[in-house]
C-alpha cells in the first residue's frame, strides 16, 4: 500500500463529494442556518459512508451483483425516504408562502431544523438512502485493493474515504454558516428549501424507478 494511492482514493471520493447529490443539498441547506446543525448532519453522512465504504472493502458489491433484487428494494426503500424529505421540504415552503401573506415578509422566519440530534439522524438516512454508493466504492477501490490484502489495509480506506468525505463537506458547511454568508441566504432560505425539495423528488422518483423496473 503506498501513500500515493489513499491519495488518489481521497481525490477521485472529493470530486464525487463535490457532484450535486442528496448529501451536498442536505449539508448547505443546513449550514445555510446553523453550523451546529450542518456538523451534525455531515457526522450522519461520514456515519452513512464508514458503512457503505466497508460493505465495499468485504465484497458486498458482488453480492448485490448476483442478487440485483436487494439492490433494488434499497433503492425503492431510500427513494420513499427522499420522497418524505421532499414532502416535508415542500410542506414547509407552503407554510412559509401561507404565513407570509398580509404580513411583514422580514419577519416571516424560516422553520427551524430541529435537534442536532435529529440533524445527524438525516444525515445518516439520506446518505444510506442511496445504496449504489457501495458500487462506487467498489469501483474506486479496486485497483487499490488487491485480493487478500491485510484487514489493516481495508481500514486505512474506509479511514480515507470517510475522511475526505468529512473534509470536503466541512469546508463547504464553514464556508456557507460564516455571518456573512447566512445573512445573504436567509432571505431565500425558502428557496433554498424549495430547490431542495424539488431535488430530493427528482432523486426520489429516480430510485424509485430504477428499483420498480428492476423487480419487474
Amino acid at each position: 500500500m503506498e501513500l500515493t494511492n489513499i491519495g488518489i482514493v481521497m481525490l477521485m471520493n472529493m470530486l464525487g463529494v463535490m457532484t450535486p447529490g442528496p448529501d451536498l443539498f442536505l449539508v448547505l441547506r443546513m449550514a445555510s442556518r446553523s453550523r451546529k446543525h450542518a456538523f451534525a448532519a455531515i457526522g450522519g453522512i461520514v456515519t452513512a459512508l464508514m458503512f457503505w465504504s466497508t460493505l465495499a472493502v468485504t465484497g458486498a458489491s458482488a453480492l448485490l451483483n448476483k442478487k440485483p433484487w436487494i439492490l433494488d428494494y434499497l433503492q425503492i426503500f431510500g427513494g420513499l425516504w427522499l420522497g418524505y424529505m421532499a414532502f416535508s421540504l415542500l410542506q414547509q415552503v407552503r407554510e412559509y408562502y401561507r404565513t407570509r401573506v398580509g404580513a411583514n415578509a422580514d419577519l416571516v422566519m424560516p422553520p427551524g431544523l430541529g435537534s442536532p440530534r435529529a440533524a445527524y439522524r438525516t444525515g445518516v438516512a439520506t446518505n444510506l438512502s442511496n445504496p449504489k454508493v457501495v458500487l462506487y466504492f467498489t469501483a474506486i477501490l479496486a485497483p487499490f485493493l488487491p485480493v487478500g490484502a491485510p484487514w489493516w489495509v481495508s481500514v486505512v480506506y474506509v479511514v480515507a474515504i470517510m475522511a475526505s468525505a468529512a473534509i470536503v463537506f466541512s469546508l463547504i458547511a464553514l464556508f456557507v454558516s460564516t455571518q456573512r454568508v447566512q445573512s445573504r441566504l436567509l432571505s431565500v432560505s425558502h428557496l433554498i428549501d424549495l430547490s431542495a425539495g424539488l431535488f430530493f423528488a427528482v432523486f426520489s422518483v429516480t430510485l424509485l424507478y430504477n428499483g420498480l423496473t428492476g423487480l419487474l
